[in-house]
This record gives structure tokens, sequence and C-alpha cells, in this order.
């Protein structure tokens, strides 16, 4: 396990940089002078492990009132509550003894979700491969906060539906609400390039959860990777638009030895709440009703051919715009390249030559987007990272630079849209992160206030 301090990060409308030996929450204001002010830097922790975010932690922050809440692994690898006061900056947490970090392993993440109706956190952590872990807060616990949280405001672990097999190789679960609120929990089931993925609904009128269906079965025969026959989804985010539509981006993964397998940039969505499945062109391509899920050989859901072995990095992110657009930001090679020896990641000489790039769909339904982002930043610098958009659909993505751990940002417009690009650090001062963590979403749409979890080093 490695030390630090964990601490919240919060930075408001433009550009921000965290550290990963310690985690902070801190917050920043608009100015001329510069696009990020940090307003806050508020410890949670002295020593942490050494990963507490992930590129699949859609919801690893999250306001609600006068508090915000996140969830990390301490330095013991213990699950840890923290809620953050937003009037005065204290702090609580709330440490779970039993539920325990398994093993050394990146994938093991921890997330969160909210279910406003009846006030609950719910929480899921640590898997790769294994039972689903589920969880949540005691009804009101949000709505009626008390004056000090405690480990009994936590329910015990628990099955999400009575009398139902569980879960048995659960990997990435996640979280999200819908635009009215509701709350859905989104997991895969079996393994890097041979698993599909399961959607579930909350109802908050009985504490109970309803699968929703089998969204992503790894059927299907792949030609360009040895007649690879089975697969699985990688998302870029999973997020419902302010019309409640549904939008889900992703590449396909065919093998988990190596990520030169990955391939092609896919879009869907759905209007009814993940039962049934559209294709770019709007035509019906899945039916949870029907047990018809998405799979490989679907029309329409490829929107950029990628080829393999361009080393398209999976589990990107993506954000809608103010038009409800989605975009991804991701990385990739400018041209395809087979190295001599075929491993996991992609030798120094390939790994220079990554770039960012960002795809975005336009009113008409093409997918734009997809160059090279030339500002400088060499191939060794890229990594995950995560997006947010202005009011005015100013574009800024942040990451950690994996030189030096450092985040920065890159920034471009809706008025020549998005093709010009700035970077810029994001935050002054020794913060570093492994991956970029994933924001509170209620508090920049409610307030234009960004909130991330970060590490300051020593």
């Amino acid at each position: 396990m490695r030390g630090g301090i964990f601490c919240f990060v919060v930075i408001s409308i433009i550009t921000f940089c965290c550290s990963h030996d310690r985690k902070t929450w801190s917050e920043t204001t608009e100015t001329d002078s510069s696009p990020w002010v940090v307003c806050a830097t508020v410890p949670v922790a002295e020593k942490t492990w050494r990963w507490n975010w992930a590129s699949w932690d859609q919801e690893k922050i999250v306001s609600f009132g006068s508090y915000q809440y996140t969830v990390f692994w301490d330095a013991e690898g213990v699950f840890v509550l923290a809620r953050r006061n937003l009037k005065d900056n204290t702090v609580q947490l709330v440490r779970v003894p039993d539920w325990k970090l398994s093993a050394d392993d990146a994938h093991r993440n921890t997330c969160l979700g909210i279910s406003e109706a009846d006030g609950r956190l719910h929480f899921s952590w640590d898997h790769h491969n294994n039972r689903l872990n589920y969880s949540r807060t005691r009804a009101g616990f949000l709505t009626q906060p008390p004056e000090r949280i405690t480990a009994d405001d936590i329910e015990p672990r628990q099955s999400l539906a009575e009398g139902r097999i569980p879960a048995a190789r659960v990997t990435y679960p996640r979280f999200l609400n819908d635009s009215k609120g509701n709350l859905f929990l989104f997991y895969r089931e079996g393994g890097s390039g041979n698993g599909d993925n399961y959607l579930w609904r909350y109802n908050p009128a009985n504490g109970g959860w309803t699968m929703v269906g089998h969204i992503f079965s790894s059927r299907g025969t792949y030609a360009p990777w040895n007649n690879s026959l089975s697969r699985n989804a990688y998302f870029h985010d999973l997020l419902f638009d302010k019309n409640n539509r549904f939008h889900a981006t992703w590449v396909y993964r065919e093998v988990a030895e190596t990520w030169a397998s990955n391939h092609d940039l896919h879009y869907a969505y759905s209007d009814d709440g993940g039962r049934t499945w559209l294709n770019n062109s709007g035509e019906k391509i899945a039916d949870m009703g029907a047990n018809d899920p998405i799979e490989f050989d679907d029309t329409g859901i490829v929107v950029r051919p990628i080829p393999v072995y361009s080393w398209l990095m999976n589990a990107g992110c993506m954000a809608l715009d103010s038009h409800g657009r989605p975009h991804v930001m991701t990385f990739k090679l400018p041209e395809p390249r087979q190295p001599d020896q075929l491993k996991h990641d992609p030798p120094g000489l390939i790994r220079q030559d990554l770039r960012f790039v960002h795809y975005w769909r336009a009113d008409d339904g093409t997918w734009r987007g997809g160059e090279p982002i030339e500002v400088g930043i060499p191939g060794e610098a890229v990594a995950r990272g995560n997006i947010v958009f202005d009011p005015g659909d100013t574009l800024y993505f942040y990451w950690a630079d994996r030189r030096d751990g450092r985040f920065r940002s890159l920034e471009a417009h809706a008025a020549d849209q998005w093709q010009s690009w700035r970077m810029y650090p994001l935050l002054d001062g020794d913060m570093t992160g492994l991956d970029a963590s994933k924001h509170d979403r209620r508090r920049w749409t409610r307030e234009g206030v960004l909130s991330f979890t970060a590490c300051l080093g020593d």
C-alpha cells in the first residue's frame, strides 16, 4: 500500500491539476487571468491505498443538499465513506472493516450512487470477476442527514434481488441516474475479451432492484482478429440527457492479453430507460423484452471505423453538450502499427506516437472529429481523463500526464466545432494523479463548480 493525503479537489469552469500521493478536495472559480482558480483544498485522509480512481468510476463523488460524498480505500485497504460539509469544509469518515480490498489490483474500484426519492447512498466495491458486492445507507440518510455519520447508517452487504442467482463474475460496476433521478446499476459479467453487460433499475418505493436486461452480448465473429468469437464492450461513460435519452459509446476488445485488439467507435441510444436500443440511424437493434441484446453483428453501431493495432484506448470518457450531443475523448495511433512482439501495452516506439482524439455526434447524426490533437503533447503523456462543458459548450478535457502524474487540460470551443485546442496546467502546485478522477456531476450542473478527488504529493 502507498501513503498520501486523500482529499477532494473542486474546481470551477476551466483547468485543474492534481497529485497522487495525497488526495484533495479543491475548488476553483473562473477569472480573467486563468481559466481555473483553486477555491479550497480539503484534506480527507493522511494515508490511502495507491489507487483510488478508475476510468470506469462514473460516479466517484456526489453532492446532495449541503454535503458532498466520496468513497475510497484507506492505507489498509478498508472501504471508507467520506462526507464533506460544503458550508464549512469539515469532513467525517466512516470505515467499514468488513469491506476490504481483496487483492492489490487496480481494477477493484469503489463507486457510489444516489436514490433521491428514498434518500439513500448506494455502494459497490472490490470487483475483478467476482461475486457482486452491494450495499446502501439507511433510508433518509441524504434527505435527513445526521449530525454525525456512523457505521450504523450503512446497511450490511446484500443481494440485489432475493431468490435470484447472484452475479458471480462482476467487474466495473457503475451507478448512474436518468434525468428524472431514477437510479441504475450497470456492470460486466465475464472477463476482458469475453464479457456481457447487464443493467438494473432501483425502485425506491420498495427498496428493490429489477433487472432491465442483458444489454450487451459478447457474441459474434470478428475476422480481422483471427476470427475472434467473443469480445467485451468498454464504455466511455453512460449518460442520460435532459430529455432522458440514454447514450452509450464504446469500443470492442477481442482479447484480454492486449489492447491492440480494441477496435472501432460504437454508438447506440435508448429512449425507454434501456429496454430497447436504436443504432445511430434510429433503427431498432435490441429489445430486452425479447432477450435481444446489442451485439457485434448489429447494423449501424460502428460510427467511426478504427482498425485493430491502432492501440485505441478503451474506457475513455464521454460528456454531453448543451444540445445533448455526445462527445468522446480517448487516444490512439494516427495509423495502425503492429509491433514485432505483441504484449499487453505498446512498446515505447509505438507509445510515443499515441495522440488524443475527440469525436462528437452532430445534429444530423454524423460523427465528426478524430484528427490527432497536436498541441505539443508527446505520446508518453497521454492517459485517460474526463470531460466537462461550460454553458457555452466550451469543452474542457483534463488528465494526469503519465510522465509526471500532474494534471493538465485541453480546451476547445463550439464556435469552430472544437477544432482548435490549447493546453495548460490544470492546477499549480504539487498534485499528481494516475487516472483523472471523475467529477461531481450534480455540483457542476448546479453551481458550475468542478469537484474531484486527487492526491497531493509529499
